[in-house]
């Protein structure tokens, strides 16, 4: 077989491509490796150690650029031309780096794993793997602290309820004795759906504490009556504080708005008064209040009189009349705030009398009348009879209010108004605690600190009725009893036998549950310990098959090295032949188990540890040699510059063991001397075997 490489520099800007052509007869294989120049692009991708973007193509021929998806090959394609784990094995069986064999240089005890795809024991590898797996799996599953636990837990509860079981504790009726909404657990008539002893010693111990209040049935009424009071004080806090403010007078709110109301309608009719006679209606005139007998009537017809002579008159009349109206109001207004000033009310003079005053306003009146018709004096006359009996009605309305608000608070009005929502439930708590003979006989007063005395005194007096507490019950009693009834009362006639015979049944019923549990615990004990003895079998299983793995992998592998033995032993010795302990090494297997090279003298240490360089690398060359001439599916063999370390007798005997022992092979070497190339190039050619010689330093100045 002859096989033609074509290394192809790249110009600047192309695509990258390395091709390989295999011939065999007629028979041709062209692989190549293609990665585009964008590729490139990337810094990180142009490191000598990144190979993932140079794609696999199978191409038609030699001379072909068809990267296309067609051609695309993924790499498990050289598994399938070249033979299973041709890939894995290719640095151990095909090729060889730099003269060196990189298993050489791995500990003793882990060759023989790098070399498990060559030996063919990598499935058997996984299998102990696994297994080994499984055993670490199985080991922590039984030694699983938490499932150690769970397993006591249930020995000791099963131990425990076999004899609690025993017991004959006779039997009991069910019988409810709680009367609050929410039933407690230990009244109910099955209170163990499913058993379990911190519920039952919870049931017991609250059964036990209302126990214990029983005997104290009096200083529980006691305490219930004095926190009552206080909780009826903080209650109507806010009703106390208004009835310690309103008093007495928390009945007077419709009074008040009684007279509240009357003065109100006193003081619109005093505004209609002052209007005047020449301008009121009848309908205002019926809103007045204190008309005399018949006197209403005749005021309305004065009105409609007045009405017809308003018509009748010219403006100047009906002014004069006006005029003169208001003289008479100015005068009696002046009179009241000076009755007796002397000087004119409208233009300041001095009259040097009051009566004189009045005369000459009087005089100036009549004269004012005089120059009036007939129409315009009757207008004059009838609204001065009109003004008259207003000024009778004013004068009512002045006494009525003055009664009115002799007796009207305005203070306690707005405060009773304000509570006016409240009201009733003062007025309610004001009875209650007059039946209780606390009277209320102080009266309204809105001082803040009359009011917090009063209210104080008020609290004072609801907290005399509490009772001396001579014997004090538990801080939670209010709780265990509210738990177990709805009423404090029933609390008060409750029996003490029924909560004995509860304490009884609950016993009884947990018995019975305890039987159950006892079913179910010992059930799931008996799994526990099914789940035991089926993971230790399995591990045993395991174990065995562990061991039939580790033996069969360790006798193939000792028969594997066994078959390269010999031919080794000839290649070693015939490659160091200068090596002063003896010609040819030994190769110990220790059943399969490692993988050490030795010399004849059978010593413990490895040969590689005492050899030189140039003695290293021979070995390397025995050994991969001794490798591919008993494993290798394909006769191709690559070594790197063989002649590195190596002197010039390694040198002949390397080139005598290719010729005569590896003939069938294709030979591909690399040297950075050219007299070495050229004396291995002699002894084949004087062999009879074909051989070509390819410098690459020139192949790259020439270019493609």
């Amino acid at each position: 077989m002859m096989t033609t490489c074509s290394g192809i520099r790249a110009p600047a800007r192309k695509d990258l491509s390395i091709k390989i052509e295999f011939v065999d007869g007629d028979r041709r294989l062209v692989l190549a490796r293609h990665a585009p120049v964008k590729t490139f692009e990337t810094k990180t991708n142009n490191r000598a150690d990144k190979f993932k973007h140079f794609a696999l193509y199978e191409l038609p021929d030699f001379d072909s650029k068809a990267y296309t998806p067609a051609n695309l090959r993924q790499d498990e394609f050289l598994d399938k031309v070249f033979g299973k784990n041709f890939r894995e094995n290719f640095s151990f069986l095909n090729y060889l780096e730099q003269g060196q064999n990189k298993l050489l240089h791995t500990r003793v005890d882990e060759r023989k794993d790098v070399l498990g795809n060559l030996f063919n024991i990598s499935d058997i590898a996984a299998e102990i793997e696994n297994c080994r797996s499984i055993t670490n799996k199985l080991t922590k599953y039984l030694s699983d602290e938490k499932r150690k636990a769970e397993e006591d837990t249930l020995k000791n509860e099963c131990t425990a309820l076999r004899e609690m079981v025993k017991a004959d504790l006779g039997s009991v009726e069910y019988k409810k004795l709680s009367t609050a909404e929410s039933v407690p657990g230990w009244d109910k008539e099955d209170p163990f759906p499913i058993y379990a002893q911190d519920v039952h010693s919870q049931f017991l111990k609250s059964i036990r504490k209302l126990g214990d209040l029983l005997p104290q049935k009096a200083a529980i009424r006691i305490r219930a009556e004095n926190e009552a009071i206080e909780t009826d004080i903080n209650l109507h806090a806010e009703s106390l504080n208004s009835l310690a403010q309103l008093g007495t007078d928390l009945n007077r709110l419709d009074d008040l708005d009684k007279t509240k109301g009357e003065i109100d309608q006193l003081a619109k009719a005093t505004v209609i008064i002052k209007k005047g006679a020449s301008v009121i209606t009848a309908e205002q005139a019926r809103t007045l209040p204190g008309w005399a007998a018949n006197r209403l009537a005749w005021f309305e017809t004065q009105i409609t009189t007045r009405d017809d002579l308003q018509t009748k008159n010219t403006a100047n009349d009906s002014a004069a009349a006006e005029l003169a109206r208001l003289k008479q109001k100015l005068l009696d207004e002046h009179a009241k705030l000076y009755p007796d000033d002397k000087f004119c009310p409208l233009c300041g003079a001095d009259w040097e009398a009051h009566a004189s005053m009045l005369k000459a306003v009087e005089n100036r009146a009549r004269k004012i009348t005089d120059a009036l018709g007939n129409d315009g004096k009757a207008l004059v006359a009838l609204i001065t009879s009109m003004t008259a009996e207003l000024a009778t009605i004013e004068a009512y309305i002045q006494g009525r209010e003055a009664i009115l608000k002799l007796g009207y608070n305005g203070v306690l009005h707005k405060a009773l108004t304000e509570a006016k929502t409240r009201l009733p439930a003062i007025q309610q708590l004001a009875e209650r605690l007059r039946a209780e003979g606390i009277q209320i006989t102080f009266t309204f007063n809105d001082d803040e600190v009359m009011v917090a005395t009063r209210l104080e005194e008020l609290r004072n007096l609801m907290r005399s009725k509490k009772t001396d507490e001579t014997v004090v019950p538990p801080e939670d009693w209010c709780q265990t009893i509210n738990a177990v009834f709805k009423d404090l009362k029933d609390f008060y006639i409750f029996d003490t036998q029924d909560l004995k015979n509860k304490e009884l049944y609950i016993t009884i019923k947990a018995n019975e549950a305890q039987s159950s549990r006892l079913q179910k615990c010992v059930e799931n004990l008996q799994k526990f310990q099914r789940e035991n003895e089926a993971a230790n079998k399995a591990k045993d299983k395991v174990n065995k098959l562990l061991s039939t793995l580790k033996k069969a992998e360790q006798k193939y592998a000792d028969q594997t090295i066994s078959a390269i033995e010999l031919i080794f032993h000839i290649y070693s010795g015939r490659l160091i032949q200068n090596y002063q302990r003896g010609l040819g090494l030994f190769i110990e297997s220790q059943d399969g188990k490692q993988l050490r090279f030795l010399t004849a003298e059978k010593s413990d240490h490895d040969a590689v540890m005492s050899m030189s360089t140039g003695q290293v690398s021979a070995l390397g060359l025995a050994f991969f040699l001794s490798l591919n001439k008993v494993y290798a599916d394909v006769p191709l063999i690559l070594i790197d510059d063989p002649s590195q370390s190596l002197d010039e007798v390694n040198v002949a005997s390397l080139t005598d063991l290719l010729r005569c022992e590896l003939k069938h092979c294709q030979l591909i070497v690399s040297s950075h001397e050219e007299d070495i190339s050229a004396y291995m190039r002699y002894r084949f050619n004087r062999a009879g075997l074909t051989t070509s010689s390819l410098n690459m330093q020139r192949l790259v100045k020439e270019g493609p």
